[in-house]
């Protein structure tokens, strides 16, 4: 039977071309000193900057800026963040950009008002998912209010109420998932997400489709609902990513894929089961290690974790050959066909232009030992099937 659940989302979102207009009005309950952050460059290029400041001025809002987010956000810039805010009395925070933008503007809004370093919190949050009988000493408290204008569809880090943090010097990379962190708004405007480039766009897709199939393949049974939603979505993100692929000015297929991935990582899509995201924790070594793209890293490390786990839940992966990729039995085994519905993925995906190993990626095999321990240093990973460090390392020298 379905597991029990509470479910609840609190973020609004603003869907839709032109709800960007709607900036200021969704601030000022608020306050007027605002901290913006983004990243590097995307913004003052397409000329959303200037848009955006020019509501600010408008408004008899202040801000200020945190520039310069990178891909797998760092710890040394949130803490820059934390400063300003501090500081300058910041009354909300306002991310613009990509996954990473997001995740930075919501580190800077949970350490702003904690005693101790945001760091802690982040360690402490992982020991307790593995060992619940751990009491975290650091939590997440008062957060301050924080808004999320997305210009890249892949993480969906609008919508949820994770948050990802890189300490590069000690090529470390870990997460807090906290209902507190939850968003007071989004908006998620398909025409921000034009400017894109081809290959981040491709990143994406397989971003979102690996959130999806991360829900997907569980160990749960009689999970007929949430089947049906996420076959739906994976069908649909497909299906825009090839469009996106043949023309990156396709609003409705960025629509499509906008959407697909607020809700790839929201709680409704793991309402009644248990999720299977040892997939991500390893990605989130390997990109602490080698600055590797999120989206990127997840194709690789799926590409290897799919085969290992194929026979441990084999009625998922034919399920999934069959509902999502429209393959027929003709008489074979659940292996048999789910072994050809990975294959269909990763042809799908190498038809985005994804490499999906290690060595293309310009990954030397020599971190894989490194990220199998660093994965394993919190405690056991894996629901669908348990992962050691051998298996860890089994799964990545496969995708070397």
């Amino acid at each position: 039977m379905m597991e029990n659940f509470n479910y609840f989302n609190p973020v609004k979102m603003l869907f839709g071309k032109g709800q960007i207009d709607n900036l200021t009005d969704e601030i000022l309950p608020y306050g007027k000193r605002v901290l913006l952050v983004y990243g590097q460059h995307h913004l003052k290029d397409t000329g959303l900057y200037e848009k955006v400041v020019s509501q600010f001025a408008k408004a008899g809002i202040t801000w200020f800026e945190l520039e310069g987010v990178h891909p797998n956000p760092r710890y040394r810039l949130v803490e820059d963040g934390i400063n300003i805010c501090r500081q300058e009395n910041i009354e909300f925070v306002l991310g613009i950009g990509g996954g990473s933008v997001s995740d930075t503007a919501k580190a800077v809004a949970i350490g702003t008002r904690m005693d101790s370093d945001i760091w802690d919190a982040y360690e402490d949050f992982n020991y307790a998912m593995h060992d619940p009988a751990k009491v975290p000493k650091h939590t997440v408290g008062d957060v301050l209010p924080f808004g999320i204008v997305m210009t890249k569809a892949g993480t969906g880090s609008e919508f949820d109420y994770t948050s990802v943090l890189s300490r590069r010097e000690t090529q470390e990379k870990l997460m807090i998932i906290d209902k507190r962190i939850y968003a007071k708004f989004c908006i998620d405007d398909p025409a921000l997400t034009l400017t894109t480039p081809l290959q981040e766009s491709m990143y994406g897709v397989a971003d979102i489709m690996t959130h999806f199939l991360e829900q997907y393949f569980s160990p749960s049974k009689n999970t007929l609902v949430l089947d049906g939603i996420k076959e739906g979505q994976l069908k649909a993100v497909i299906a825009a990513g090839r469009r996106v692929q043949e023309n990156l000015n396709d609003y409705d297929a960025r629509s499509y894929l906008l959407y697909a991935a607020a809700w790839a990582c929201a709680d409704q899509n793991m309402c009644g089961a248990t999720p299977e995201w040892s997939s991500h924790l390893i990605e989130h070594e390997l990109s602490a290690q080698t600055d590797l793209n999120h989206g990127h890293g997840m194709a690789i490390v799926y590409s290897g974790w799919m085969p290992y786990v194929l026979e441990a839940i084999p009625e998922r992966f034919a399920q999934y050959a069959q509902n999502v990729w429209g393959i027929e039995r003709k008489g074979r085994t659940d292996v048999e066909l789910g072994r050809e519905g990975i294959e269909k993925t990763k042809e799908f995906w190498r038809s985005l232009g994804i490499t999906l190993t290690l060595s293309e990626a310009g990954v030397d095999e020599k971190y894989i030992g490194s990220i199998a321990s660093q994965a394993m240093r919190f405690g056991a990973v894996g629901s669908a099937k348990a992962l050691s460090e051998a298996a860890i390392s089994e799964i990545l020298y496969s995708v070397k």
